[in-house]
């Protein structure tokens, strides 16, 4: 960094910390990448956002904060992974392939090397005339353990550099999924969901959108404490992948709402899925280890709307979850399909 970046860097850290203080937004490396954009001014959009709200006077919430995160910087941040994901994946790509060839003709040359070496040995053991030809047989068999040794230690370090590509692919593909997958479950994210989504508007291929909330989960996490919660929540995420993995794709919506995506199929095979699903979620209990307390049986309640010709997203999107709230209004624990 030249001298010119660090003190513009400096002043930009000057400005974004107190401004955390002030909002009472928590000072980790996930809101400051925020309030250092706003102070640095690299998001015209963004700036207008957070000074719309600053001008009447109100605090920036963390929740206003994780919003301007998503809607602003996190494309961006995405954009940016995947090209880097691309180039380091075709780098590895050539490295590997060239290392490979390496490889196998280093460990060619080292089998000639040792069969030469030992036929060397065999001639320097024999009674030969002349000094010159033992000091050549010397100098030959000098070299060539010192470019086996050489040859050896080349291997090593292209293994190393191998091992050192492989962790790093891996690292890369963890960061993908941070990026597209609930911490806690498992499933794909709500802003795995929304990508989807968007993608599947406008086309012709029989698209239904489940909602799934679990019935009563408030009094899970009231009852028994948000662990025993967070176990409702991965055992619900488990059991949906379990019995839809197959034909569709489950993901975390938020809370304790989750979302299903079925492709292929009409509501009343939607419908179908949902309804072997919920008897599935009837037969689950969970037991906290600490206490020994039990709940004897989860529920949810599921929404189905399928997408209609010219629909967008925010409309199949309301009109799941309506269907959704109306199986709650009539008693939880069933399935709501939007037939025609």
């Amino acid at each position: 960094m030249n001298e010119y970046a660090l003190i513009e860097a400096t002043r930009v850290f000057k400005r974004a910390v107190p401004l955390m203080v002030k909002y009472k937004v928590p000072t980790t490396p996930h809101y400051f990448s925020l309030w250092y954009a706003y102070c640095a001014g690299t998001h015209p959009a963004l700036n207008r956002a957070v000074d719309a709200i600053v001008k009447k006077g109100e605090l920036c919430t963390v929740e206003q904060c994780d919003d301007f995160i998503e809607t602003y910087l996190l494309d961006d941040a995405t954009k940016e992974l995947d090209t880097f994901r691309q180039k380091v994946q075709d780098l590895a790509a050539d490295l590997g392939s060239s290392m490979d060839t390496t490889m196998s003709n280093t460990e060619e040359f080292q089998d000639i090397l040792n069969s030469s070496v030992t036929k060397l040995e065999d001639v320097k053991n024999r009674k030969l005339q002349g000094n010159e030809s033992q000091k050549i047989t010397h100098d030959l068999l000098q070299g060539s353990h010192g470019l086996l040794a050489a040859t050896e230690q080349y291997q090593l370090h292209v293994k190393a550099q191998r091992t050192e590509i492989d962790q790093l692919k891996q690292q890369l593909e963890d960061y993908r999924k941070q990026a597209t997958h609930d911490a806690l479950t498992g499933c794909l994210n709500r802003r795995a969901f929304d990508i989807a989504l968007a993608e599947h508007v406008g086309k012709k291929n029989g698209v239904c959108l489940i909602m799934v909330d679990i019935d009563h989960f408030k009094l899970f996490n009231d009852e028994f404490g948000h662990q025993m919660g967070d176990s409702v929540l991965k055992i619900v995420a488990n059991k949906l992948e379990q019995n839809m993995q197959e034909v569709a794709t489950v993901y975390r919506f938020g809370g304790e709402e989750f979302s299903v995506l079925v492709t292929d199929v009409s509501i009343k095979g939607a419908w179908l899925i949902a309804e072997k699903t919920r008897k599935a979620l009837e037969r689950l209990s969970v037991t906290d280890k600490r206490s020994g307390q039990k709940i004897n049986s989860i529920t949810a309640s599921f929404g189905i709307a399928a997408l209609e010709t010219g629909e967008e997203s925010a409309s199949l999107l309301a009109r799941a979850d309506a269907l959704l709230y109306k199986a709650k209004e009539n008693g939880r624990n069933r399935v709501m399909p939007g037939f025609r």
